[in-house]
């Protein structure tokens, strides 16, 4: 072997390394220079079919983590290769790829995928293609909420979707009474729609209404079967907003709105006042109240009080207009929200914020709501089998009211007597402001009577892990959720008191002794749940199955004290009341529930659809050989529009029939724990019992025990069609539904001798049908873009079965009654006014009148219908109720609600409108009635009342205090039907 050894060259000076290596380094520059001048900064501008600036567009580099989204303005900008392949996509429109070359700015065009718009519709545990929905559930998006002034999310919903009717029961803020049926009633017990929030059990009426995605309505029991016990009263699934990939976004919303009061009822003028309550004095005893000097004084701006000559007070001969000094007629609100997203494919977050703020009618507060919104939503991609995430919220809600209570003020300002001053004289030595001389003084409360706070916050968390892939198609979700809140309600009312001419002598006095209440609760709710979900296609067959299970929890703790006479208006503690007129009361409120749920769904060829899931529910509230039980459901629908035969009809083009049956649960009345005997402590209720002056403990069974109550069980059929046709232009669906309460929880009418109170027993039956329609027209001519949109809803409800006291009474509203719907009105027939004395002595002549012995001319004449010579309600059943008659009921049979909307390059015309059809009421007997308490003063519709002059004026003659003439008859029962403009073009 030979071992070639080489000789060593000539060594090279020491910087020629250096230069050679400097020499590599710009040649291989050099040869890259070409490389790197390919890329460039890519700006541009995208729009929509009309022309209009679309912000938020996700715009990346095809095949890279490069990407960005366009601002309010439609622009972007990125760095990208020559080359290189842009995606624009926006959800429901078509994606649309550019090439980068050598255009300086990119324009982009995007056209709406009306197929895809709303394809997709949250369902329980999962989502659902909407072609392939065989149930009855109605959609909402966050968009068609933007733009409308509204922070209450409930109220905002109202006319929005077939089959759910919102209400409300005041405009108090932060007590607005805000509520919603779907589908009418499905118990005449409590039951209440389950909302839940990206998951969590929540109070819609606390969202705000920027941080909302879209919202799903479970209608059916095919649908909301897969909530059980829950779900009697239909479902709703919030979604809120995700972050999205690319760029940091800011969005922030901001309005300022006013609430003008209208069509308020007008106080009288002290002269017109006084002349009806002359009337009705004189028509009641005899005489009047003021003479003709008396009266002329009234109408002098120049004399208004003088010294009684009689009695240590003063009198009174003013104009004050009470509605003016204690009420505004424009109140104030603003709303501000502010949200902050961002991140990457991998992981993405959204944080948001929101303010609001609503000031109440009266002049002189506390009289607001405010309300605070914080969320965080995170997402993470943790790798391709893993995902998490985890959403975090905080609510808090904080009101001020007056401790008097608004509804008692806003009572006064439209009764006190108007020619009663709102000051006391300049000589008046008792040393207070406010005159209390003929009535008590509500300005007088709105700024010195107190304050009532009550303050609620709940924090909500929610983590969910999802496991993919585990084996093809098959996904394990586990998800874990609490809400906390606490409530604190603070009442501190002071005395007032209105003295005469000296303080000797009081006129009027409230909240005397001056008091305290507290209530202060926390509560928690616990939920864990995980479900297996597995996807199998196989060929034209498609399968979905799921199953889980679901553990939960509640527990609420609260601690009411009160206690009196504190030693003055300013020192309001427990420490400074009267220790013999402390009390204190607590409450443990506790239940758990587990369940075991699932769902099939199966899809052949897309065209031929069936679904069926069922829940098994088991809770702590019942006894425990009755405590569980199991909701099924199961419907199908056929896709005509996929056979051959309808091929050749290019006006539709999406078709489809759905039918369904299923049962619910209803646990909202069940109680806590009724079905033990529960003792209760006698000192806390009215059966207080006293030795030796002393109130003394006692312990006693106030209701048996139900050990065999059970669910309430609602049982659904449905049938539907839904349409698309003239090139997705039209939608179209209609829904007829039957649901039955067989279970529902009644109270027997059994004998007094028992001796204790009645537990309700599932012996009662409601029925609720009714159909719902909802059709949208959707095109474009040129860059003008229109749509027009109806729906409406029919419901009706009929109590078969209750096996309580089947009674009418003397009539009104009566909530149950066998036979008839809920809330039904009942009165009497009326023939207008008696004409004259004659005219009311000839029907005295033939006819017993009961209600007034007096009656004359300018009474109600009350028509006898049955012909037995009494006006009487029989013996107060429907079977024999004299002459009483069925009015209608007090709940809307027809709601609906109808949008028109123009878009025209940066122009939007938006108008919204909603009503109810075919509905009755009955006008509160207090309000009818001026002067039925000698306090209470008319306004200045009772100026159209009977006189000779005036025989055939609306209301009957002035009479104080008696309602004969307001019994509840056809005469008072009012036409409740309206249609409201809810919302309307911004710049109008």
């Amino acid at each position: 072997m030979k071992i070639k050894i080489a000789r060593p060259g000539p060594m090279l000076p020491c910087w020629k390394p250096v230069l050679v290596s400097t020499l590599l380094i710009l040649l291989i520059q050099l040869i890259s220079h070409p490389v790197l001048a390919q890329s460039k900064l890519v700006t541009g501008t995208v729009t929509n079919s009309a022309g209009s600036p679309m912000g938020g567009v996700n715009v990346s580099v095809k095949g890279s983590t490069v990407g960005t989204t366009t601002n309010d303005a439609g622009r972007f900008q990125l760095n990208a290769d020559l080359g290189a392949v842009l995606v624009f996509s926006y959800a429901g429109f078509h994606e649309r790829e550019e090439t980068v070359d050598a255009r300086t700015s990119i324009e982009v065009k995007l056209e709406e995928n009306l197929q895809s718009l709303e394809n997709v519709v949250v369902v329980g545990y999962g989502t659902q293609k909407k072609v392939n929905m065989s149930g009855a559930v109605a959609q909402l998006s966050g968009k068609e909420l933007e733009n409308r002034p509204a922070a209450n999310l409930t109220g905002a919903l109202q006319g929005m979707l077939p089959g759910v009717t919102v209400y409300r029961g005041s405009g108090q803020p932060g007590a607005e009474g805000y509520g919603f049926r779907i589908r009418g009633f499905s118990s005449s017990n409590a039951a209440s729609p389950l909302v839940l929030v990206d998951g969590v059990e929540q109070d819609l009426n606390l969202l705000d209404p920027n941080d909302i995605a879209s919202i799903s309505v479970l209608k059916d029991a095919s649908a909301s079967a897969i909530y059980g016990a829950r779900a009697a009263s239909g479902v709703v699934l919030v979604t809120t907003k995700q972050g999205s990939g690319g760029q940091t976004r800011v969005n922030l919303s901001s309005y300022y709105g006013i609430n003008i009061t209208a069509r308020q009822p007008q106080r009288l003028n002290s002269w017109d006042e006084q002349t009806l309550i002359d009337e009705a004095r004189f028509n009641a005893t005899g005489s009047r109240e003021f003479n003709d000097e008396q009266r002329e004084w009234l109408a002098n701006p120049n004399f208004s009080y003088r010294p009684n000559p009689t009695a240590d007070r003063w009198e009174y001969f003013g104009n004050n207009n009470w509605v003016k000094e204690g009420m505004d007629k424009i109140n104030h609100q603003n709303s501000q929200s502010i949200s902050v997203s961002g991140g990457d494919k991998k992981t993405n977050y959204l944080i948001s914020g929101g303010y609001y703020r609503r000031d109440g009618v009266l002049r002189y507060g506390p009289d607001d709501n405010t309300r605070y919104n914080l969320k965080l939503n995170l997402n993470s991609e943790i790798n391709k089998y893993l995902s998490l995430k985890v959403t975090a919220a905080y609510i808090g809600s904080f009101t001020r009211e007056n401790s008097y209570g608004t509804e008692q003020i806003i009572n006064r300002l439209y009764r006190s007597r108007t020619r009663q001053n709102l000051y006391t004289p300049e000589e008046d030595v008792t040393g207070q402001k406010f005159n209390g001389d003929l009535q008590i003084n509500p300005v007088d409360i709105q700024q010195n009577a107190g304050m009532e706070t009550r303050d609620y916050e709940t924090f909500t968390g929610t983590l969910n892990l999802k496991v993919k892939n585990l084996v093809k198609g098959l996904t394990l979700d586990i998800v874990a959720w609490r809400n906390q809140n606490a409530y604190n309600m603070e009442n501190n009312s002071r005395s007032l008191f209105w003295y005469g001419r000296s303080i000797n002598t009081v006129r009027f006095q409230i909240n005397a002794p001056n008091t305290m209440r507290l209530i202060k609760n926390k509560g928690y709710q616990n939920n864990g749940q995980a479900f297996l979900t597995y996807q199998l296609d196989k060929g034209d067959h498609s399968f979905k199955v799921m199953q889980g299970a679901q553990f939960e929890e509640y527990r609420k703790d609260e601690l009411q004290a009160s206690a009196q006479s504190m030693i003055n208006n300013r020192f309001f503690s427990m420490n400074f009341a009267d220790p013999l007129t402390k009390t204190s009361t607590d409450l443990v409120q506790t239940w758990a529930m587990a369940s075991f749920f699932g769902r099939l769904n199966y899809s052949f060829r897309n065209r031929y659809i069936f679904e069926a899931s069922y829940r098994y529910d088991g809770s702590s509230r019942l006894a425990p050989e009755r405590r569980w039980d199991v909701f099924p459901s199961f419907s199908a629908a056929w896709r005509f529009s996929e056979e051959n035969f309808m091929q050749n009809l290019d006006f539709i083009n999406e078709a489809k029939i759905r039918a369904s049956w299923g049962e619910l649960g209803n646990g909202s009345a069940i109680g806590l724990y009724d079905y033990i005997p529960l003792l209760v402590s006698g000192i806390s209720t009215s059966n207080n019992l006293v030795f030796n002056d002393v109130r003394t403990q006692y312990i006693y069974q106030s209701r048996l025990a139900s050990p065999l109550k059970t669910w309430e069980t609602i049982r659904q059929t449905n049938i539907g069609l839904d349409l698309t046709m003239l090139r997705n232009r039209l939608t179209f669906t209609a829904d007829y539904y039957v649901k039955y309460n067989v279970d529902m929880l009644a109270f027997l009418n059994l004998p007094n001798i028992i001796g204790v109170d009645l537990p309700p027993v599932n012996v009662g039956k409601l029925k609720s049908w009714g159909w719902e329609l909802d059709a949208r027209w959707r095109d474009r001519i040129g860059k003008l873009e229109y749509r027009v949109g109806f729906n409406i809803s029919d419901n009706q409800n009929k109590l078969l079965k209750y096996e309580g006291v089947n009674s009418i009474g003397s009539g009104g509203v009566i909530n149950l009654l066998e036979g008839y719907p809920m809330n039904s009105v009942w009165g009497y027939k009326t023939g207008g006014y008696f004409s004259s004395a004659e005219d009311a002595n000839r029907y005295r002549q033939t006819v017993q009148y009961p209600f007034f012995a007096n009656y004359t001319a300018g009474d109600m004449r009350y028509l006898d219908l049955n012909g037995d010579g009494v006006i009487n309600a029989g013996d107060g059943t429907p079977e024999n109720s004299g002459d009483l008659v069925y009015l209608g009921t007090t709940n809307a049979r027809y709601t609906y609600g109808f949008d028109l909307g123009l878009s025209w390059k940066n122009f939007d015309f938006t108008a919204f409108f909603q009503g109810v059809f075919d509905r009755s009421f009955l006008i509160n007997e207090g309000t009818l009635s001026p002067l039925l308490g000698t306090a209470d003063m008319p306004w200045t519709i009772h100026m159209d009342r009977w006189t000779p002059e005036n025989p055939n004026a609306f209301f009957p003659r002035m009479y104080q205090t008696s309602a004969h003439n307001f019994r509840p008859s056809d005469k008072w029962v009012q036409n409740g039907n309206y249609l409201r403009l809810k919302k309307y073009p911004d710049w109008i």
